[in-house]
């Protein structure tokens, strides 16, 4: 399967604009919603009126035709568009074509990287290194041992939506598979067009219908922190509370610490750490 045309010819602002405009009703911004209306969402030139700006600005915005809106108009659409703190930091990234690009694969050199690697290695809890497109760089013994025995593991969104086994290991798979989609997304941000997203969406559009339909819904998700509930194959029931460390600098690289939310779970990952680690490959 190819990748979505919005991807291909590097709009992704209009396909973003689209998304978010079907999902806002009339009745959200007491707007009348009329007998016949022909869209689920509010209309073009509603989003127009309520952004306050022209319909044919805003028309060409979603064909694409216009790429640039300035920070006013980047400001209405998200008032109109309902638009949260996160998506519109989205909106305003894909808008500016400006900012510089960041060179994939660069943001951690060899260095950091080992820095980072001795880093996980002194956490007492389940630690992964993850990039903006959720590639999983590096990850401490604990870690390995939490997510044993699904392959592949070498990007997370992959290992939630193609690992055999997956949807038993992630007690609250639909749920999480959301959440995947919707971060891969907000990371990826103004690289959305990247090489390295162009490998990665084939797979998974070809391959999970979840990620097909979660992914057109151009969904956002950012959070410090989140809970998680797995079944995991030695320890059993765990509970844990997913904490995200930004890591300034590093163009989009992330921590993601799995710290036991009771005391089951302590003793549970207390017996894992007794186990001789299984690193996977790469």
């Amino acid at each position: 399967m190819k990748v979505s045309s919005a991807h291909k010819s590097g709009e992704p602002l209009a396909a973003f604009l689209r998304a978010r405009r079907d999902r806002v009703r009339p009745e959200h911004h007491r707007l009348a919603p009329g007998p016949q209306r022909q869209v689920p969402g509010l209309r073009r030139d509603e989003v127009a009126f309520l952004a306050g700006i022209s319909t044919d600005y805003y028309v060409r915005l979603e064909q694409g035709r216009e790429r640039r809106p300035s920070p006013a108009v980047v400001k209405g659409l998200s008032r109109a568009l309902l638009l949260d703190a996160a998506a519109e930091r989205y909106l305003r990234e894909l808008s500016d074509t400006e900012a510089p690009q960041a060179v994939e694969g660069s943001g951690m050199d060899a260095d950091r990287l080992d820095a980072v690697h001795q880093l996980l290695g002194s956490m007492t809890v389940p630690a992964l290194l993850v990039n903006r497109w959720l590639d999983i760089v590096d990850s401490n013994a604990l870690g390995d041992l939490l997510h044993e025995g699904l392959e592949p593991r070498d990007n997370y969104a992959r290992l939630v939506f193609l690992a055999p086994g997956a949807q038993e290991f992630f007690t609250d798979w639909p749920e999480l598979a959301r959440c995947v989609v919707a971060a891969l997304r907000a990371q990826a941000g103004s690289e959305a067009g990247s090489a390295r997203l162009a490998q990665l969406l084939p797979e998974l559009l070809a391959h999970c219908e979840v990620f097909k339909a979660a992914w057109g819904e151009h969904h956002l998700y950012e959070k410090a922190i989140d809970h998680k509930q797995f079944q995991h194959p030695r320890a059993g029931s765990l509970a844990l509370d997913q904490h995200v460390l930004e890591l300034p600098g590093s163009e989009g690289h992330r921590i993601w610490a799995f710290h036991p939310a009771d005391d089951a779970t302590s003793e549970a990952l207390l017996r894992l750490t007794a186990l001789r680690p299984r690193r996977h490959a790469g």
